[in-house]
């Protein structure tokens, strides 16, 4: 499944979650206003989606999860 992030004027949002909803999406509100991150906290999200993307791609390796909890 893909993620995609898009801004549209609140009055259109009715119809954009219709056409999302009737093919099988979910829609994900999420206000900026209310979710008062810092500006280093938006940069690391940056940071991971682009990481994430490049994983993706095939661009760059993902850390496999054995190496993640090696205590």
């Amino acid at each position: 499944m893909t993620t995609l992030i898009i801004e549209i004027p609140d009055s259109e949002t009715g119809d954009i979650s219709n056409i999302v909803r009737a093919k099988g999406g979910n829609i994900v509100s999420i206000d900026s206003d209310e979710e008062n991150l810092t500006q280093a906290e938006l940069d690391l999200l940056k940071r991971g989606l682009k990481e994430a993307l490049l994983i993706k791609e095939g661009k760059i390796k993902a850390i496999p999860f054995s190496e993640l909890w090696n205590d």
